[in-house]
């Protein structure tokens, strides 16, 4: 075969360039050591603890109505759990489907070479997307598997795109707002092919049918903490302040690298925090990075209507109830863009103007992956995990219980249910339910279950392990020190996550 044509060929045809291959097992070879070296926190353990917990797969889906998720990570972690209780093969489920994103992004997608390059060492394809195992990579996969079939033409499309179209939004509600941005995008595609005004209505209507269950399934049950009037209660001037910074948060991931606890931060809003001047900077940026994005795909309007629907519908959410106030919110802004910019490539020559921007846009993203990477490999993102190491310093016989956030830790390594000291009864795991509604409103609710307790089961001791030190464990329950003589025994502090670290206590009558 002629050299020139064996060129064309792996250049054309992306399985056969060795430079893809080379990025693709960089990337995984990267990915797979920081999971290796991450330690699972609370928020990634809590849906695992319901799933294992659950009696079985109706329970499990009562259950997880309480927790303001559609299904789809669920049933995937559900599965899991028929075969084993070992944490790591969750960790190993997620790399492997944010594996495959990555996979598909560099050999199947028409983004311009350098940009697929990029994409899978930034902030969200290679940490927040892939090391911490949550419903998000699922949907990033859903998302490029149907960038990949929305504009062929072959048999049983339709029943494919609407297969996945369910599916993404049975992963999350973020996963909602993204498949009716694409289906927006569908819809434009199917007019300029097909005039009927029929067949366009029939489309609009099913897609509105197809994400229907994942809206009524992440409508909380009456009796939820996280019910409507929950969200009323917390309405207020971040609404509007969080949405304002979510572009920021999204294009910008870089986190205030001068903080230990860096993880969910981002410089320029930790830096707005000391200088108010700043926020009208982090204003000015999020309209600039919505403005260049513009810019991007205004040359094709389908692409550029997908990107400002997944803005608008983020805005209308976020204005109402569901902030996106953290980076893995605002992350799914990024991936619309992507999906966006995916869709362009396909059918919109790309300018060089155009590849400089994005590629720019791609430069800010692995600036913004390096310290979560290195110091998740080097630093316990959570201490979670040294719960059995704490439990095994307790003396035999010795009556040891925990409290209700702490829960999550043991039932997740120890893998059995423990008595929870707030709600006095043992449980396996820890439900957002009208239970938990009334616990928190509770003034003094340590020094009332060590009562109980102690009253139940005539002791004068007991051993606590909680996630609370010291200063904040009096501020939830400054009674407990005045009834009680409360002794820190042992603690493991030191976690990324702020939330994660351990205490152990010795609780005894005066």
């Amino acid at each position: 075969m002629d050299k020139g044509v064996k060129k064309i060929i792996a250049e054309n045809y992306s399985p056969l360039n060795k430079i893809l291959w080379f990025v693709f097992l960089l990337y995984a070879i990267l990915s797979a050591y920081t999971i290796a070296h991450h330690e699972m926190w609370g928020d990634e353990i809590h849906s695992w603890n319901i799933v294992k917990g659950s009696a079985g797969f109706f329970d499990l889906i009562k259950n997880i109505r309480y927790e303001g998720h559609p299904p789809v990570w669920y049933i995937i972690m559900w599965t899991i759990s028929k075969f084993t209780h070992n944490l790591i093969f969750v960790q190993a489920i997620h790399w492997m489907i944010a594996g495959v994103s990555v996979f598909l992004l560099l050999f199947f997608s028409p983004l311009p070479f350098a940009t697929r390059l990029l994409i899978p060492f930034g902030y969200y394809f290679l940490f927040e997307y892939t090391v911490l195992s949550r419903n998000y990579a699922i949907g990033v996969l859903l998302v490029i598997c149907i960038c990949l079939v929305i504009r062929k033409d072959f048999r049983y499309k339709a029943a494919i795109y609407y297969g996945l179209l369910f599916l993404l939004s049975n992963t999350h509600l973020l996963g909602i707002l993204l498949a009716g941005s694409i289906h927006v995008y569908f819809l434009l595609l199917f007019k300029e092919k097909d005039k009927r005004k029929s067949f366009l209505f029939l489309h609009a209507l099913l897609g509105v049918i197809i994400v229907l269950p994942a809206i009524g399934f992440i409508f909380p049950p009456s009796d939820s903490e996280m019910n409507v009037q929950f969200w009323l209660n917390r309405w207020g001037m971040r609404n509007f302040r969080n949405f304002s910074q979510s572009p920021v948060r999204a294009f910008i991931p870089v986190p205030a690298w001068w903080l230990y606890n860096f993880w969910n931060s981002q410089f320029m809003l930790e830096m707005a925090k000391k200088i108010n001047s700043f926020w009208i900077i982090n204003l000015a940026a999020a309209m600039a990075i919505v403005s260049l994005i513009v810019f991007i795909l205004k040359k094709n309007k389908k692409t550029l209507f997908l990107f400002l629907a997944n803005l608008l519908f983020s805005c209308i959410v976020a204005m109402t109830f569901f902030t996106l106030g953290g980076a893995r919110y605002a992350g799914f802004l990024y991936i619309g863009f992507i999906a966006a910019y995916w869709l362009y490539c396909a059918e919109t020559p790309v300018t060089r103007k155009n590849k400089y921007i994005v590629n720019g846009l791609l430069l800010l993203q692995i600036c913004g992956s390096i310290q979560p990477v290195e110091e998740d490999i080097r630093f316990p993102f959570s201490n979670a995990y040294l719960v059995k190491e704490l439990l095994a310093k307790v003396p035999a016989g010795k009556r040891v219980v925990t409290d209700y956030w702490t829960l999550n830790a043991i039932a997740a390594f120890t893998d059995k249910s423990f008595y929870c000291i707030d709600l006095q009864k043992e449980i396996s795991y820890i439900l957002w339910d009208g239970e938990l509604k009334t616990m928190i409103t509770k003034p003094n609710r340590f020094t009332d279950g060590i009562k109980n307790l102690f009253s139940k089961e005539g002791i004068n001791s007991v051993v606590v392990i909680s996630i609370n030190p010291p200063d904040i464990l009096s501020r939830i329950d400054p009674q407990l020190e005045k009834e009680y003589k409360v002794e820190l025994l042992d603690k493991k502090e030191g976690a990324i996550e702020s939330s994660s670290n351990l205490y152990l206590y010795e609780v005894k009558s005066k």
